[in-house]
C-alpha cells in the first residue's frame, strides 16, 4: 500500500539539547570529582531513556507523585552516569538532577529537520509530530516553529496514555484520516517509538543518531537525510 503519510518523534528525533547534554552534565558533576566522557555520556543517556521509555509503558512519569519523580529521576542521573563506569549513590544523584534541572539550556531542532520537512512536504506527504510531552500539540507546534510544516501534533497530554500505548498512534492516524499500514513513524527509540508504532499497525523507522543501536537489524537510519533515501528506495 501507497505510504501517504510520515510521523515523528520530537525528542532525540527532530530536536535536541542546548548545549549538549555533555556539557550540562560535566558542568554540574565536576563539583563533585566527577569527570566524564562524551562517549559515556552518550551510552549513559542510552540506558537513561531506554529506562524511561520503559518506566512509562507501565506508569507515565507524568503521573507520578513529586516522591516518586525524584527517586525516578535519581535513578534516571545514576543510569547516565554509569555510562562513564561511575557507581554513584542515589542520594547523590538526586542531588546532582536537581542542579541539573536549574541549568539553563534550550531544546533546538537539528540542522536537518526543516531542508528534510520541506522535502517531504512537496512531495505531498501527510507530516505529524507524536510525542509524550505534557503540552498541547498546538503549543508544541509553535514552541519549534513547526506549524507550517506538519499537518497534527499529538501530545500524551491530549491522548492521556504515553507512548509506547497504541492510542496515541491511533490518535494522530485519525487526525490524519489515514490507515496505520499508510503511515511510516520515525523515532529513536526501540521500546516508545518503535515497537509502539509497529503494535499501531505503522511501519518503524529507526532514527539512530548517535549509532547507539549498533545491533539493530530492521530499518534504520541516522538522520533524515538517509531516512528520505530511504523512503524512496523501499516504498516507491
Amino acid at each position: 500500500m501507497k505510504i501517504k503519510a510520515v510521523l515523528f518523534d520530537l525528542y532525540g528525533t527532530l530536536a535536541g539539547f542546548e548545549p549538549p547534554r555533555f556539557l550540562i552534565q560535566s558542568q554540574v558533576v565536576k563539583k563533585y570529582n566527577l569527570f566524564l566522557t562524551q562517549q559515556g555520556v552518550s551510552k549513559g543517556y542510552f540506558l537513561a531513556d531506554k529506562f524511561m521509555a520503559e518506566q512509562n509503558a507501565v506508569k507515565p512519569v507524568r503521573s507520578m507523585n513529586q516522591i516518586e519523580k525524584e527517586n525516578f529521576f535519581a535513578r534516571y542521573e545514576q543510569l547516565v552516569l554509569s555510562g562513564d563506569g561511575l557507581d554513584v549513590n542515589l542520594d547523590l544523584c538526586k542531588k546532582i538532577f536537581k542542579e541539573l534541572q536549574q541549568v539553563p539550556y534550550s531544546m533546538v531542532l537539528y540542522s536537518d529537520v526543516i531542508d528534510s520537512l520541506i522535502k517531504l512536504k512537496s512531495l505531498n506527504f501527510k507530516l505529524g509530530l507524536i510525542s509524550n510531552m505534557d503540552k498541547l500539540g498546538t503549543e508544541l507546534l509553535d514552541e519549534f516553529k513547526l506549524s507550517e510544516y506538519m499537518d497534527i501534533c499529538v501530545t500524551s497530554k491530549e491522548a492521556n496514555v504515553e507512548k509506547p500505548d497504541p492510542q496515541i498512534f491511533n490518535l494522530a492516524l485519525s487526525k490524519l484520516n489515514i490507515k496505520p499500514e499508510e503511515a511510516i513513524y520515525v523515532g529513536d527509540q526501540i521500546l516508545s517509538d518503535v515497537e509502539g508504532a509497529s503494535n499501531a499497525g505503522m511501519t518503524p523507522v529507526l532514527l539512530d543518531r548517535e549509532n547507539s543501536h549498533v545491533n539493530y537489524e530492521n530499518l534504520k537510519v541516522t538522520n533524515l537525510e538517509d531516512f528520505i533515501r530511504l523512503l524512496f528506495a523501499q516504498y516507491n
